[in-house]
C-alpha cells in the first residue's frame, strides 16, 4: 500500500464534533478538516459537548481538548462515553506526559494526540476509526 500525502484523505459524510476552547486551535483544526471534507461542529467546554451529544446529534468521531472551562475533557469524555459508548474520542492536549495520557485512556478516550498536532497522524486515526465502524 502507498502512503497518502498529508490531506489525500476524503472524509465526506463524517462529522466531528470538534471540542476546542481556544479559537486559534479551532480555526486551526476546522481548516484542516475543510481540506479532507469533514463536516464539523464546534462546542467550546465540556459541558456544551456532552449536551450535543446526549441531544442525539449525530457524530461520527470526537477531537477533545482536554484543558477547558467548565468541565473539562476527562470528565466530558466520561460522560460521553456514558451514552454514546461507540463513539471515538481522541484527546488533544498540549500535557505529554504518560500519566497524561493514562488519564485519557481511563477516561474512556480512544486515542491520544500531542498538541502541536500532527494532521497526516491524526487523519490516519480518523480513517482507521471510521474503517472499523463501516465493517
Amino acid at each position: 500500500m502507498e502512503p497518502r500525502g498529508k490531506y489525500d484523505y476524503d472524509f465526506h459524510g463524517k462529522k466531528v464534533l470538534v471540542v476546542e476552547d481556544n479559537m486559534i486551535s479551532f480555526k486551526l483544526i476546522s481548516a484542516v478538516l475543510n481540506k479532507v471534507n469533514a463536516d464539523y461542529v464546534h462546542a467550546f467546554n465540556g459541558r456544551k459537548a456532552i449536551e450535543m451529544c446526549k441531544s442525539g446529534d449525530h457524530f461520527d468521531l470526537v477531537l477533545m481538548d482536554m484543558q477547558m472551562p467548565e468541565v473539562g475533557g476527562l470528565e466530558a469524555t466520561r460522560q460521553i462515553k456514558q451514552c454514546c459508548p461507540d463513539l471515538p474520542v481522541i484527546a488533544t492536549t498540549a500535557n505529554t506526559y504518560d500519566e497524561d495520557e493514562m488519564a485519557c485512556r481511563d477516561a474512556g478516550c480512544d486515542a491520544f494526540l500531542t498538541k502541536p498536532l500532527k494532521f497526516e497522524r491524526l487523519f490516519e486515526l480518523m480513517q482507521s476509526f471510521f474503517d472499523n465502524k463501516d465493517q
